[in-house]
């Protein structure tokens, strides 16, 4: 039996960043939900070149050049996931909000992992994609539901910031 799954994943790291959200009382999850917006769109934008580069095909100003033995996939997933961690290092959310409720914390980590997820799929060809959802019992939800995963994040936004509990 493989441990390691899509599944397994998925639940590990909602597991691991709700408890990181609960534990520090601070508002990680919506920092890093708003990290993986704009590590999407850097993904996206520069993900090419970036691939062209460990490829060996684009060279850094004085022949500056690597030659990975990567699939592009793994370096677009590589760049978003580096662009999330450095930017929901640095976002500083809730300077006058120091307490959160449980159940706005636990809403912004899973809609966190479900979009980033989502944002995973999205990155894959078609062929690997498919692959992967059919060995998942998360991710053909996560593909069912695309549309609502990319919007519902944005109105739990705009519902805790007005209804959420202030200091």
């Amino acid at each position: 039996m493989h441990f390691l799954t899509w599944d397994t994943g998925i639940v590990a790291a909602l597991v691991l960043l709700l408890l990181y959200s609960l534990v520090i009382q601070k508002h990680k999850a919506l920092s890093v939900l708003l990290s993986m917006y704009v590590a999407y769109v850097v993904a996206s934008t520069w993900g090419d070149q970036v691939v062209d580069f460990f490829l060996g095909s684009r060279t850094l100003p004085g022949g500056v050049w690597v030659k990975a033995n990567l699939a592009p996939y793994e370096v677009r997933v590589g760049l978003f996931v580096l662009a999330t961690i450095v930017l929901a290092s640095f976002v500083k959310i809730g300077a006058r909000r120091a307490k959160y409720g449980t159940l706005e914390v636990v809403a912004y980590s899973v809609l966190t992992i479900a979009l980033g997820a989502l944002f995973i799929l999205f990155f894959m060809d078609p062929t690997s994609r498919a692959l992967a959802v059919s060995h998942s019992r998360l991710l053909p939800l996560v593909i069912m539901f695309k549309q609502w995963i990319l919007g519902l994040p944005v109105v739990a936004m705009v519902l805790f910031g007005i209804y959420g509990s202030e200091e």
